[in-house]
């Protein structure tokens, strides 16, 4: 964490001669979903950031949201930190790094605070984004992820959301689901000053090991967000 903090500090002070927007986000969904597995049981969860972001292209910010990880399971809340560095390479590409800081606050079972490293590629509506750490959960297992989403306009207010994500490395060789995929196609759109989207989730994680009750539950479903920007 002392890291973390020294790395947002730092980025601040980067920027304390650029002009800095701050934004934040609350946004509503009936699921929240980590790369296609639920971290609230398949329940809602009420999720928040706040960031700040200079000229320079640097930028930081912190986000939460609401847990649950079974029941006889004291956590219910992740706050996670981040600060990150994008630019453009030309017209056409830009491109994003990024260190988060996952942390779960009052969980007392275990610490699994861990950091991870990311880093994006963009062409117009197109994103290839990587993520890998050495540390998954505070396991001392390796992990990585890559993901590649395209939002397509079918009107001036309507995308066409589509994803594929692989999640992979020692931490999930070492689980029963292994390495696996998840997708996700879906819409989304703007009304009455709210972000609203839609997106039917599914993988590829061998039946015997699909969850669909309960914590982690990792079954196709629907998801809706509602979210505002102020």
């Amino acid at each position: 964490m002392k890291k973390v903090l020294t790395g947002l500090a730092l980025a601040v002070a980067m920027g304390t001669a650029q002009a800095a927007e701050v934004s934040g986000t609350v946004s509503f969904t009936n699921d929240y979903r980590y790369r296609g597995i639920s971290q609230t049981a398949g329940d809602a969860a009420i999720q928040g950031s706040l960031d700040v972001a200079f000229d320079n292209g640097v930028y930081a910010g912190i986000w939460g949201s609401n847990l649950d990880f079974g029941a006889g399971d004291d956590a219910n809340l992740e706050v996670d930190y981040y600060v990150g560095y994008g630019n453009d390479i030309n017209d056409d590409f830009s491109y994003d790094v990024s260190l988060n800081y996952y942390t779960y606050p009052g969980y007392d079972a275990a610490d699994i605070d861990y950091a991870e490293i990311m880093a994006g590629l963009y062409y117009g509506d197109l994103a290839l984004t990587l993520g890998y750490t050495n540390d998954y959960g505070n396991s001392d297992e390796s992990a990585s992820y890559v993901a590649l989403d395209y939002s397509y306009a079918l009107t001036d207010e309507i995308s066409l959301d589509l994803h594929a994500g692989h999640s992979f490395g020692d931490y999930w060789g070492s689980t029963d689901i292994d390495d696996y995929e998840d997708y996700s196609i879906g819409i989304s759109g703007s009304a009455a000053g709210l972000d609203l989207s839609a997106a039917y989730l599914f993988n590829d994680v061998a039946d015997a090991d699909e969850t669909n009750t309960g914590a982690f539950r990792n079954d196709e479903t629907l998801l809706l967000t509602v979210s505002r920007t102020f």
